[in-house]
């Protein structure tokens, strides 16, 4: 076997644009997600949606694991505590990588994203995707999206998670396509009536909420709530993320991209600042979403771009934008949320450095506010389950 066949075609992991063909299916093999990694994961991204790191909470909300008995004599968990939603996110969609983003070039976009049967700590989840179609978007084009559906299920077959995501990813060397799009359209929203629903909120304590906390007759469209703190993530932060979820995507291992961070550990960053506002929050799915610029390790930027000069380089700063609220038939404990997630980054002189020699084509988005420079990098429409005042005591 040649050299030449080991880096392109005998790979998995060497998917290129032209190697992917509408209809195929593939397994994504399987992850254990073991407390230690759902509790570190709350920890380094400052998680602060409480279902899914308070086991007490969410027994007295009658959430049972049905594997309990059996994960206690197997691996000796003795009360398997709910999974942060933000991690069963980032272990899915890393089992995907490897089939496909591996040689991406940048994730562009999510939607019709459901959460289904709840994940539980000492759960194996699996993964499979099915490509529903490709996009080129001119004549004599080196690389192309390809669109697929990705289904997580755990090990009694349960769907916990899917999603469709788009993704940019390079053509074969010396290859190029013609202008063509085979993509199949998607909802704008999300079916209510497809996704699972938080079991009831039921005489919950106020002090719950915290000092920030908001009940859903306070999220009123228009409603914006800012992060409260701002922070950047630095590279063991980021590879942490991406060894726990086996995600293996090169561009975040190559010196030529400044080893840009996953949008994953972005994600995670923007949700922990925003959560203390909704603590008892939970995911329904998100409409849509987009990485609309890169983030790199704060350290990486310091020590290549600045000699080592400690400033607070691509720290990264969120806020939520209320959209739209509505009831549920037959549930007066909770109401739903549609929020816009955005995350924007400081952009410092050497972030500045870092975009132009990575050769990012945003530099022109990149706006000022109050003396100092900001670019978006991230914009999720997400739908959320929220207590209403008639659940806390």
């Amino acid at each position: 076997m040649g050299e030449q066949s080991l880096r392109t075609k005998d790979l998995v992991s060497s998917r290129y644009i032209g190697d992917f063909n509408e209809g195929d299916v593939y397994h994504h093999g399987a992850v254990q997600i073991t407390p230690f990694r759902n509790r570190e994961y709350i920890n380094k991204y400052s998680d602060g949606l409480i279902l899914g790191a308070d086991a007490q909470l969410s027994g007295r909300l009658d959430y049972s694991d049905p594997d309990r008995s059996r994960k206690k004599d197997l691996y000796g968990i003795e009360s398997p505590a709910l999974v942060s939603q933000g991690f069963v996110f980032n272990a899915g969609f890393g089992l995907s990588v490897h089939d496909i983003s591996f040689n991406a070039i940048a994730n562009l976009s999510y939607s019709d994203l459901r959460y289904g049967t709840p994940v539980f700590e000492g759960d194996v989840i699996y993964g499979k995707s099915e490509v529903l179609g490709k996009q080129f978007r001119k004549d004599g084009a080196r690389n192309g999206s390809v669109q697929v559906k990705t289904t997580i299920y755990n090990q009694r077959g349960e769907s916990v998670l899917e999603y469709t995501r788009q993704v940019l990813v390079r053509a074969e060397r010396g290859r190029e396509y013609p202008k063509s799009s085979t993509l199949v359209p998607q909802p704008e929203k999300i079916d209510i009536k497809k996704v699972t629903l938080p079991m009831p909120y039921e005489k919950i304590s106020r002090q719950l909420l915290g000092e920030h906390g908001k009940a859903f007759e306070q999220l009123k469209r228009g409603v914006v709530l800012t992060g409260l703190f701002e922070d950047s993530i630095d590279l063991v932060t980021f590879s942490w993320l991406q060894i726990a979820t086996l995600n293996d995507a090169a561009v975040h291992h190559n010196p030529a991209s400044n080893f840009i961070g996953y949008g994953g550990a972005v994600k995670g960053r923007a949700e922990g600042e925003v959560s203390g506002h909704l603590p008892l929050a939970y995911h329904l799915g998100m409409n849509s979403g987009s990485h609309d610029a890169p983030t790199y390790p704060s350290d990486v930027v310091r020590t290549m771009f600045e000699g080592g000069e400690d400033e607070p380089h691509e720290r990264i700063r969120s806020r939520i934008e209320v959209v739209e609220v509505s009831s549920v038939d037959g549930r007066n404990d909770m109401g739903v949320a549609t929020v816009k997630l955005i995350a924007e980054k400081y952009v410092t002189d050497a972030g500045m450095r870092a975009l132009e020699a990575a050769k990012f084509g945003g530099i022109d988005n990149i706006f000022d506010e109050g003396g100092d420079r900001f670019l978006r990098v991230l914009t999720l429409e997400q739908v959320l389950a929220v207590p209403t005042e008639s659940a806390f005591i």
